[in-house]
């Protein structure tokens, strides 16, 4: 073969090559290839936000309207417990509505997993379904419950379905608008709700527990937001059981302490606490037993569990300045006017040290341990303290998933982290 020829082949080889690789490869007419085909890591049935936003605005649109029947809409399953969503949210919405200072909203969020069909077809899940709340001048952000709830997204173009509602987490249950028809008497620091048929007694005690609210505000800084307690006069079958309370002994008075937790993460399924800048890390309710009213220190019990739910308000869950809060609060109850004219403006203005306890522990503290063998922080005596063998003898006990031995007539409660905890006040012995 000659040089020509061979110059010849090699040109129309080369040819053949760019015209093919230029092709892809395709028949005569047919389409160019791109490449591989990728499948999306999302493809299919997922549940997406703008699902969950849209069912959001069905539940708090038909929260909006007071209506039970329009809530129940909204839930798409048939489900036995369609009764008793009927049954707890009909009272609620009456309280609400008698009460007129409670606002709310639902939160739905989206789980890790559980929420994606990659083939298209049906995605059901459980997830927590959140319902916050705030008492409006009490609450410096929302408290919130979970519930327990079933969801379905039927296809790509449907939305998210919500099919079942269960029983709130047992540690927020039971709100005391779940367990009476309830109303309250509003005073420049306090809301007072009572059950309906106590109403003449609320009406009589109403300014000796605003007195004991005003003397704990006259002592501590208020939180943001914050300028009234919310008091619950109670009975024998719910005294300290409310918000997930489980007294174990007597007592007259408890304060429940509810940690603020975010709602859309608590949504996700995720505890977090809220980080707002200058805004409380808690809030609390003083459950009021009827054993109190007969106390000659009944306005000193009030001012004693207001002081805790305020200094609480700076605690974080699992914190341990539980008995520097104590202290506060006993100083309060049992002091004169004297001797908080002299040094309540002292402790207000060492109240930034209270807080980093609050949030840190307390860091080189005297420490004393009792006869019961638990290990507590020692406050400061004041110089020229009141008291008198008849007054109370008043215990606390917010240790996560613990109980405390205590003596006779102490009520305590066990509690997990992040949901309420109590405080109580019991007679003393003498």
């Amino acid at each position: 073969m000659s040089a020509l020829d061979r110059r010849t082949l090699l040109i129309g080889s080369a040819g053949l090559l760019v015209a093919s690789c230029s092709s892809g490869g395709s028949k005569p007419g047919g389409e160019a290839t791109t490449g591989p085909k990728i499948h999306r890591p999302n493809a299919g049935n997922a549940v997406t936000q703008d699902d969950v936003a849209a069912l959001r605005e069905q539940l708090n649109t038909a929260f909006g309207t007071g209506d039970v029947e329009k809530l129940l809409q909204v839930i798409k399953g048939d489900d036995y417990s369609l009764d008793d969503v009927r049954a707890r949210w009909s009272r609620r919405f009456e309280n609400f509505g008698r009460l007129g200072f409670i606002d709310g909203e639902w939160y739905v969020g989206v789980p890790g997993g559980r929420t994606r069909n990659g083939a298209g077809g049906i995605v059901e899940y459980d997830g927590d379904l959140v319902f916050a709340h705030q008492v409006r001048g009490a609450d410096g952000q929302q408290v919130v419950e979970t519930y327990r709830a079933s969801f379905r997204k039927a296809d790509e173009k449907s939305p998210l379905e919500l099919l079942r509602i269960g029983e709130p987490e047992e540690s927020y249950d039971p709100s005391f608008w779940d367990v009476a028809d309830i109303d309250a008497i509003e005073t420049k620091h306090t809301y007072l709700a009572f059950r309906s048929k106590d109403a003449a007694t609320a009406k009589r005690i109403s300014g000796t527990i605003e007195a004991g609210a005003k003397r704990a505000f006259d002592l501590m800084p208020r939180p943001k937001g914050v300028d009234k307690v919310f008091y619950a006069l109670t009975w024998p079958k719910i005294d300290g059981k409310l918000w997930g309370g489980v007294a174990v002994g007597d007592a007259d008075a408890h304060a429940y302490y509810h940690p603020f937790l975010d709602p859309e993460e608590l949504a996700k399924g995720q505890k977090k606490t809220t980080s707002a800048k200058g805004l409380p890390k808690g809030t609390g309710r003083v459950g009021m037993h009827q054993s109190s009213l007969t106390r000659s220190d009944f306005e000193g019990v009030a001012c004693h569990e207001a002081v805790h739910v305020l200094a609480n308000q700076w605690i974080t869950p699992g914190a341990k300045a539980t008995w520097a809060a104590e202290g506060l609060a006993t100083w309060a109850d049992n002091g004169t006017s004297g001797l908080l004219g002299r040094d309540g403006g002292r402790i207000r203005g060492h109240f930034g040290r209270f807080v980093d306890i609050a949030a840190k522990g307390p860091r080189g503290s005297t420490t004393r341990t009792r006869r019961s063998g638990t290990t507590t922080t020692s406050l400061p005596r004041p110089s020229s303290p009141t008291s008198s063998p008849s007054v109370a003898a008043r215990r606390c006990s917010t240790r996560p998933s613990t109980t405390t031995a205590t003596p006779a007539r102490r009520a305590t409660r066990a509690s997990s982290t992040g949901a309420p905890a109590t405080c109580s006040t019991t007679r003393g012995s003498g």
